[in-house]
């Protein structure tokens, strides 16, 4: 299970291709996997970029979740199905996204990528930059949501 991490800057091209950094790339080592998941996220104005092997786990934590027999359930299942595309990779890294996509996260050419464990996000850049915690209250929100009960050595 591929673990990214980090920020990369990158090009969108003309037809709506961009291509995965290197180091991420080398995070997937052998297991480099040829399609992938790019996702509208719900929360925030960007693409989820997922290996089929963590979008499949997504996928099942998701609908562990909902009852497609339950009206709301159905609906916001409707949407979620909606909001996801499978795409190739080719051998190289490049992924095409789809403009739709690309639109719905204001992405015209210039972007960053952002590793967030098993998924990758993909910003227009003046967004990431907006959306991005300030690194003054970084160990603020950290101290609050993780504690100080964890163990540093764990």
């Amino acid at each position: 299970m591929p673990d990214f991490s980090n920020q990369y800057h990158a090009t969108v091209d003309d037809k709506g291709r961009v291509v995965l950094p290197a180091a991420y790339k080398r995070e997937m080592g052998e297991a480099f996997e040829r399609v992938f998941v790019v996702e509208a996220d719900p929360y925030e104005k960007c693409l989820n970029l997922y290996p089929l092997s963590s979008w499949e786990k997504r996928l099942s934590f998701i609908r562990s979740r909902l009852n497609p027999n339950d009206p709301r359930h159905s609906r916001l299942l409707d949407k979620f199905y909606q909001s996801f595309v499978k795409t190739n990779v080719a051998e190289n890294g490049r992924v095409n996204i789809p403009n739709p996509f690309l639109n719905k996260a204001g992405i015209e050419r210039e972007v960053v990528f952002t590793g967030q464990g098993d998924r990758i996000r993909l910003w227009e850049i003046k967004t990431y930059e907006a959306a991005m915690l300030p690194d003054e209250d970084y160990p603020v929100l950290f101290e609050e949501l993780l504690g100080g009960g964890l163990n540093p050595g764990m």
